[in-house]
């Protein structure tokens, strides 16, 4: 196995990674939501503190610290290459970008997920 994986912070697949954990945890969401609704609701309690909206903020939080943890060692080695080359180069564009991107995913997934704390489910 070479040293340069699809794992390595600088690799191009890092650019689209970040994406498809949001896209993934999107469908996720809510398509659970809505099968859980038809299958198995919660009962109707006064606002939206249930067993589902826990489950989906738990699910967001997850997701989210994943995403979090991505962009702080892709930015990480991004500086890392910065240093030790004292130029730009492809490998630094695309840690910066997978920062970006990674931090970006984690703002969507953040925004999505909040309502789960304020509305009920299945109504």
């Amino acid at each position: 196995m070479s040293r340069y994986s699809w794992f390595d912070p600088c690799h191009p697949a890092q650019l689209v990674i970040g994406l498809t954990i949001w896209s993934i945890w999107f469908v996720a969401m809510y398509a659970g939501l809505s099968v859980v609704c038809q299958l198995a609701p919660p009962a109707s309690e006064p606002g939206a503190l249930n067993w589902l909206n826990v489950s989906l903020f738990l699910l967001t939080l997850l997701v989210l610290a994943v995403l979090l943890a991505l962009a702080w060692r892709t930015g990480r080695a991004c500086l890392q290459q910065h240093k030790a080359n004292n130029a730009g180069g492809v490998k630094h564009f695309t840690g910066y970008v997978s920062t970006v991107l990674y931090l970006a995913s984690a703002i969507a997934t953040l925004a999505g997920g909040l309502p789960v704390l304020v509305f009920a489910p299945c109504s």
